[in-house]
């Protein structure tokens, strides 16, 4: 498959695509998570991550963007509750079908964005994984502002940015996607009021940030 190519190519296991898009290419939430089963870097990420994210056992944690909910399903022992919330219909509807499956029942899945998080009770750990890239490929540095704007406006203890950035100098002009420099997120992240306690570097374009408040 064309599309499966490109996602192995580029290590993309979160596409800024519409819901039509998704189905005119044939991609689905079960070949997005047999993609992120078998990518060793989004595996890297997703180890570092649940290894130092600062999540306490009665914590709250909202994961933005969850996709299929591959990450929540992974929180859900470390925590209370998490939230999961995504834009797209067809994957939470999926996500809740897996949690059913499995009998996980500390998690929730519902329609929320970085701008609009649609979370009314309080978050103790905002995650963020494969996700908020998206926001500066759309809409530049001011896109990425808004949405980092978002998380903050929630005032959990910790935010974990899990995510595709440059950590290195742009060798060339990518025609698929822009990432932002790992600098421009961490930067944005402190004027938004947190402090940057953690960088880790999984390859040139995929790291960890992790921010407190």
């Amino acid at each position: 498959m064309i599309l499966e190519t490109l996602i192995h190519q580029h290590s993309l296991l979160a596409l800024p695509m519409t819901d039509t898009e998704r189905y005119s290419h044939g991609y689905t939430p079960m070949d997005y998570d047999a993609d992120s089963e078998a990518d060793e870097v989004y595996q890297r990420c997703l180890s570092y991550l649940l290894a130092h994210a600062p999540i306490e056992p009665d914590d709250i944690v909202l994961d933005i963007g969850t996709g299929t909910g591959i990450v929540a399903f992974e929180l859900a022992s470390k925590c209370d509750h998490v939230i999961g919330r995504d834009i797209y219909d067809e994957w939470l509807r999926y996500a809740r079908e897996k949690a059913e499956q499995r009998g996980i029942e500390n998690v929730s899945f519902g329609h929320g964005s970085f701008r609009e998080p649609n979370v009314d009770e309080p978050v103790d750990v905002v995650v963020a994984s494969y996700a908020l890239y998206m926001a500066y490929d759309e809409g530049g540095e001011d896109e990425l502002r808004a949405a980092i704007g978002g998380l903050a406006s929630l005032n959990s203890r910790c935010v974990v940015i899990a995510d595709k950035m440059r950590f290195a100098p742009v060798q060339s002009p990518s025609e698929y996607e822009t990432l932002p420099p790992m600098g421009t997120v961490a930067n944005l992240l402190v004027d938004a009021g947190f402090t940057i306690t953690d960088i880790d570097i999984i390859t040139e374009s995929v790291g960890v940030i992790i921010a407190t408040q």
